[in-house]
């Protein structure tokens, strides 16, 4: 489903797949940790990541991307050993 809408000028298509593309491509976002709602340009980030930095990079990718006019970051920071 195409979320046709006007930002900026430029026509936005589908926010949530370029959410999806930015946290593939970061290195530090672990692969299959984080989930994303997108409404209209509001994203919310849910998952669990094994460093402090890793959810602040996750928000910090989201709100680069043209569109995105919220981040409701609810990703947690778990142990290490939940990861093996």
């Amino acid at each position: 489903m195409w979320d046709r809408w006007f930002f900026g000028g430029r026509v936005v298509l589908d926010i949530y797949a370029e959410v999806a593309n930015s946290l593939f491509w970061d290195l530090a976002i672990p692969p299959n940790r984080v989930t994303v709602e997108e409404d209209r340009g509001l994203v919310t980030l849910h998952g669990v990541v094994e460093r402090a930095y890793q959810r602040s990079c996750a928000e910090a990718d989201v709100r680069r991307i043209p569109g995105v006019i919220g981040v409701k970051n609810e990703i947690t920071v778990g142990a290490g050993q939940e990861f093996h």
